[in-house]
């Protein structure tokens, strides 16, 4: 745990200290991270520190950092907060079955020491937490599926002087999975992951490997909707066209009356 402690210490740093400002009127951001994850059981810590980035404003303004409670629920996970030498003990148990940072990341993630100066780590929690059953039971989770039960919704609540409880939402894209679980792996949306596979196909034909086909030229499907389209066109001319037959015969018709009647009013010599 100590290594891990200076580890996100090191990746928070990092990942707030360029943030001119909090994104919430308390002054304070959040970084949540996962030192372990089990994907087969759903077992997971998390790691929550809370720091402070700017001057509250609003209706946090003059509310002391430490009088603020942080509060987090989850969609598809429920948590219990621990002691850090339960999360180490916890954390041995379940090394081997769930991903780790190397220690050699921690150089890498050094703070740079030209962000904010006034970034000041005000707390910091450990929780142990397991995914809902019923959200295990369809077989193994996708990544991207395992990322979004165990990120949580980020409130921060305080009494102000009035004696009224404030509360607000804390952004969790400031600093979420910058070490540990999720660090380095890219988690995409089925659109982006779409995306991507619009621009490997894009790619591979500019190169020649996939041939090109000249689209709306090929009936790739059964077309049903024109067949039925092609039914009631050709029974819209047949009826029309019916009726310009009669129309024109009846024409006719009346012409040849009307020659045979004026021809018989006619008188002869």
């Amino acid at each position: 745990m100590t290594a891990w402690d200076q580890q996100a210490n090191d990746a928070c740093n990092a990942a707030l200290s360029t943030l001119p400002e909090a994104s919430n009127p308390s002054g304070t951001s959040i970084c949540y991270n996962l030192p372990v994850l089990n994907n087969a059981t759903g077992a997971f810590e998390a790691d929550l520190r809370l720091y402070q980035v700017s001057t509250p404003t609003g209706e946090f303004a003059g509310i002391a950092p430490q009088n603020i409670e942080v509060g987090l629920s989850y969609s598809g996970a429920s948590v219990s907060a621990v002691s850090a030498q339960t999360a180490s003990q916890k954390a041995v148990n379940a090394a081997a079955l769930a991903p780790r940072q190397q220690q050699q990341q921690q150089q890498q993630q050094q703070q740079q020491g030209t962000g904010n100066p006034n970034l000041k780590l005000l707390q910091t929690y450990l929780f142990v937490g397991q995914i809902n059953k019923d959200k295990m039971k369809d077989g193994p989770l996708t990544m991207a599926q395992l990322e979004a039960l165990v990120m949580p919704v980020l409130t921060l609540k305080a009494v102000n002087q009035q004696g009224q409880t404030i509360s607000t939402n804390v952004s969790s894209n400031e600093a979420a999975f910058v070490t540990g679980v999720f660090s380095q792996k890219i988690i995409m949306s089925d659109f982006n992951l779409a995306m991507v596979a619009v621009m490997d196909e894009v790619a591979r034909l500019k190169n020649g490997t996939t041939a090109f086909v000249l689209p709306g030229v090929q009936l790739l499907v059964f077309p049903v909707g024109l067949v039925i389209t092609s039914v009631w066109l050709a029974v819209g001319l047949a009826a029309y066209g019916i009726g310009t037959y009669d129309r024109i015969m009846f024409r006719e018709q009346y012409r040849r009356r009307a020659a045979r009647m004026i021809k018989g009013n006619t008188a002869r010599i």
